[in-house]
């Protein structure tokens, strides 16, 4: 549970340092997507409950337009690490910015990343789903307009 809380607060902190940018853009498709994203797991449940809390809150309180969230969540067989090189290099391409200040993929089985560009704002969310006797990787993607 103390990584759960560990969690929930980074992805505060991230919504928070992410709701602030300018312009357009089209935030990435899928990898592989799957309609059902995790397995029943208690604390996997918890984590993706807090991120969906969390995240949309941090957006609205970092003047994000709440008619303007969207959020997408899907299952991917690619690893934790396929999925963060994926998003970087797609949103990189695109023009999106990666903040510095988010944690980014750690050793614990969790990516954290927030991007910019213009008046956009994303957050993606992707968990290790073998580290809660899954297979593949769960992603959370949280994104608005301010």
């Amino acid at each position: 549970m103390k990584s759960v809380r560990r969690v929930l607060l980074v992805v505060c902190a991230l919504a928070l340092l992410v709701a602030c940018g300018g312009g357009t853009a089209t935030v990435p498709t899928a990898l592989a997507k799957n309609d059902s994203p995790a397995a029943a797991n208690a604390p996997l449940d918890a984590i993706i409950a807090g991120w969906k809390t969390e995240a949309r809150a941090g957006l609205e309180l970092g003047m994000v337009l709440p008619e303007s969230i969207v959020e997408e969540a899907y299952t991917s067989s690619a690893d934790l690490k396929a999925v963060d090189e994926y998003y970087n290099k797609q949103l990189g391409v695109s023009g999106w910015l990666f903040r510095k200040r988010t944690p980014g993929l750690n050793a614990d089985g969790f990516m954290l990343s927030g991007y910019e560009q213009g008046n956009q704002a994303l957050i993606i969310g992707a968990i290790d789903l073998t580290k809660f006797g899954g297979t593949g990787t769960y992603v959370y993607i949280v994104h608005g307009t301010k």
